[in-house]
């Protein structure tokens, strides 16, 4: 037995295996993005659609992922999961061009899409009462921790090479690889032979309840892509900064994002949930539009602080699923969410990427992803389940 409580070893691990797929898979790319256009590696269309392309793979990753979980149970699929994401992350650092890194930084995208619905399921299912904006928080600390690292580390080994840069984010990844294979043998369900014992996910009864939570999924979703792609790009080559100045902001990011998932999910447990999802959507649908309304340093600080609190909304998010649908009924909504809002996020990725190469203008885009996070705090406030229309 752990020396550890179960759900707590369980939520570190799901935190170590989000740090190596969402927080370096997905968001050590955008500090990179300005040193490879301006080196000449990518060309400003070529960078953004590598950055879509790791929106296209987590489609590929969320259908592959419940057969994952049947033919080798929960543990093992996190394991595989997490050994493809640290040989993805190294290899990217082999300078094979748009092709080479388009495949690895989508096959990332496909393995975000597996850690995504079982880490956040795992870890609700296993938290006591009281803890489960706890356990989603610890969860999502580990893309914070992934941000900020990238941010503070990225500008520094740029100095070395942009190679360094790739080499130093899998180092990183290597240490939380070690962590997360630690957490996860708390797993129960599988014994050392690997003998499977997972059963299919019950079936999803559509209603206003489960439209609306995937709803606000899709809409978070495609919110928060101008942030992910071009944050640093703005800041960089929009504003005429260097890249220690976006990377700079990229840390506060970062630490917005660990605060802020600890913060919001403390407010969850205070407030609830229901007011917690909303007055989070609504925070971040201010962070997002403000840089591009006034670009003062103020603004520029509040906004990565603010957005990069945004993995504290998909956790207050996870929860929501989880109280409206019950632990046993989360996973496929959760991963009927991640389907759905995947498409519609891989389209919109590569909508914003040609209005950016159209208009060569950041605002759209920046007012875009705001709108739709505005949109999610309306749908977040009429979700409601019958004891809360009741009161």
């Amino acid at each position: 037995m752990p020396s550890s409580p179960t759900w707590l070893r369980l939520s570190i691990a799901g935190g170590a295996t989000l740090l190596i797929g969402m927080g370096l898979g997905r968001f050590s790319y955008s500090p990179l993005i300005p040193p490879l256009i301006e080196a000449g590696h990518l060309t400003a269309w070529e960078a953004g659609a590598i950055g879509a392309s790791n929106f296209s793979g987590y489609l590929a990753g969320a259908f592959a992922a419940p057969a994952m979980r049947m033919q080798w149970g929960e543990a093992t699929t996190m394991r595989i999961s997490l050994l493809t994401g640290l040989l993805a992350l190294f290899a990217c650092v082999l300078p094979w061009g748009f092709e080479w890194l388009m495949f690895w930084r989508a096959l990332l995208g496909a393995v975000v899409g597996v850690m995504m619905i079982y880490c956040l399921a795992i870890a609700t299912r296993s938290a006591p009462p009281g803890k489960l904006g706890a356990a989603t928080g610890i969860v999502y600390t580990g893309v914070g921790i992934g941000i900020l690292l990238s941010g503070s580390l990225v500008p520094w080994l740029l100095q070395f090479g942009i190679a360094a840069a790739w080499a130093g984010i899998g180092v990183v990844g290597a240490v939380a690889f070690i962590v997360a294979l630690w957490g996860w043998h708390a797993l129960e369900g599988e014994n050392s032979t690997g003998t499977i014992t997972a059963t299919p996910h019950p079936k999803i009864k559509w209603t206003l309840t489960v439209s609306g939570l995937i709803v606000t999924r899709v809409l978070f979703s495609v919110g928060l892509i101008p942030h992910t792609i071009y944050w640093v790009d703005y800041l960089v080559r929009g504003l005429g900064n260097d890249i220690e100045f976006g990377g700079m902001h990229w840390v506060l990011f970062g630490l917005g994002a660990i605060g802020g998932t600890y913060l919001w999910g403390r407010l969850a447990d205070q407030l609830g949930f229901r007011a917690g999802l909303a007055l989070a959507f609504a925070a971040v649908a201010s962070g997002i539009a403000l840089p591009v309304l006034n670009s003062a340093g103020w603004a520029l600080i509040a906004s990565s602080l603010v957005v990069g609190a945004q993995p504290g909304l998909t956790a207050i998010m996870s929860g929501r699923f989880h109280q409206l649908m019950g632990p046993d009924g989360m996973a496929p909504v959760w991963r009927m969410s991640a389907l759905i809002s995947t498409i519609l996020q891989a389209i919109a990725a590569y909508g914003y990427v040609t209005i950016f190469d159209l208009t060569e203008s950041y605002v759209p885009i920046f007012l875009a992803g705001s709108a739709s996070m505005a949109l999610g705090t309306v749908i977040a406030l009429l979700l409601r389940n019958p004891v809360e229309s009741a009161k």
